[in-house]
């Protein structure tokens, strides 16, 4: 949604130095550093909400309502057959979902409601640069442990909406998942 310029002048409007900007390390991927850059603000600085807002306001990069767009995703329709996503996802739903997450693993991961060094633990485990074995083991970790440590129901319904949230289609997830309903 930003450039490397916009978040490095948001980044140091909310207090980051420009010295920590420019020592981010930059892998390539825009995306993944833009994340790197607002964490880091969030973890030095304690940013809130309201501010990264009024941050967004004051620098014109944006309005309120891109934010939400940010934060929210698409809107999911679960009135409609609640049955079907709030199953306990099998073996075989993962073994559909992992390729849908593509090079998104790390926004998927914090929409799962996991931290970034879990990211880091699971990555670095791996020998190979294997993305679909990558996702695997995101939605294992999420699934398996995550949710028992913080006696959270894993759901169908949570991982539709962590693919919202991180601009998936929705459509697609309930595509993949259709004849295993």
């Amino acid at each position: 949604m930003y450039s490397s310029n916009d978040v490095r002048e948001l980044a140091i409007y909310l207090g980051l130095s420009a010295t920590d900007v420019n020592v981010t390390v930059d892998t390539g991927d825009q995306t993944l550093w833009n994340f790197e850059v607002f964490r880091r603000c969030r973890d030095s600085k304690a940013v809130t909400f309201k501010e990264i807002a009024k941050a967004i306001e004051d620098n014109e990069k944006g309005n309120m309502h891109s934010l939400c767009k940010l934060v929210k995703g698409d809107f999911i329709g679960f009135e409609r057959e609640p049955e079907k996503w709030d199953v306990v996802p099998t073996e075989e739903h993962l073994d559909r979902l992992v390729p849908l997450v593509g090079k998104q693993s790390i926004q998927f991961l914090i929409e799962l409601g996991m931290d970034f060094h879990t990211w880091e633990r699971i990555s670095h485990k791996q020998n190979e640069r294997d993305l679909v074995r990558l996702n695997k083991d995101i939605l294992e970790e999420w699934s398996n442990k995550f949710c028992r440590m913080h006696s959270l129901k894993p759901t169908l319904r949570t991982i539709a909406q962590s693919f919202s949230n991180i601009g998936k289609n929705v459509k697609i997830v309930e595509n993949a998942l259709l004849d295993l309903f």
